[in-house]
């Protein structure tokens, strides 16, 4: 269970670290960026592997009825979202290469068809079908709890792991430089809405999160990004402008 939760911590912050050095953007093998051969290769082979590592231990562990489902039925979902998420990065790979050669003219439709599935198309797909993803992981755990509690020590280094990974996945989302931009508004939604349905179940259900590792891992992180992106947009927020903050909480307030 650790070596897998490790493996999906390394995965997200090193494919986030990789993905803004400019110089593997640049470093072309067959015309394509190393980055992008790591990409839709290697990051997606690590990240599997670690998915199977986390399933085959919990689903090791005596089941407790918690939560009413079926472990073929979480598991199908799971998949069906992992699928789709592989597809969402395969679609940027080939965006984003072709994008390195098509000429940028806003009036040509090869350009225009090509950013749909470079910009948010592919970026959309993949991020929320990750977040599905690592949900249904979560769910799944809650009926197979651990037969002990975890030390503090390992509870910290759980923790910690998770701040990593969701500092990571924020730096991969999100655009900290603006007030709206990217995919802030929807990402942080789900990222509330998630952490408040699984501690929502933790205390209805009074359960004690020391023996749910995988969980302790998503809470960690789903805290991670809303406190990260609370703080930013105080810290963003309170530079402005007089005019500026009324214009922003204008159109806070009519974005659907």
């Amino acid at each position: 269970m650790f070596t897998g939760i490790l493996i999906l911590a390394l995965v997200i912050f090193i494919t986030v670290i990789s993905y803004r050095r400019q110089r593997l953007e640049e470093k072309l093998i067959k015309q394509i960026p190393v980055i992008d051969w790591f990409l839709m290769f290697a990051s997606p082979i690590f990240f599997y592997v670690g998915l199977i590592m986390i399933v085959r231990n919990i689903l090791s562990r005596h089941r407790v009825n918690i939560l009413d489902f079926e472990e073929s039925q979480i598991l199908g979902i799971g998949i069906f979202f992992m699928i789709y998420a592989i597809v969402g990065v395969s679609v940027h790979f080939v965006a984003k290469v072709l994008s390195r050669y098509i000429k940028r003219d806003r009036s040509s439709k090869v350009y225009q068809v090509n950013e749909i599935f470079h910009g948010k198309l592919s970026h959309y797909l993949t991020f929320a079908c990750s977040y599905m993803l690592v949900f249904t992981l979560a769910l799944l755990e809650i009926n197979y709890p651990l037969p002990q509690k975890l030390s503090g020590a390992n509870f910290a280094v759980l923790t910690g792991v998770g701040i990593l990974a969701g500092f990571s996945a924020f730096k991969g989302i999100f655009y900290t430089h603006q007030w709206i931009g990217g995919y802030n508004k929807p990402f942080y939604l789900i990222s509330l809405v998630f952490l408040i349905i699984l501690v929502g179940i933790f205390k209805s259900d009074n359960l004690i999160i020391a023996y749910y590792p995988m969980n302790i891992f998503i809470v960690a992180g789903l805290f991670s990004v809303v406190c990260i992106y609370g703080v930013r947009r105080i810290l963003f927020f309170s530079r402005l402008s007089r005019p500026r903050r009324i214009k922003i909480i204008s159109r806070l307030f009519s974005m659907p």
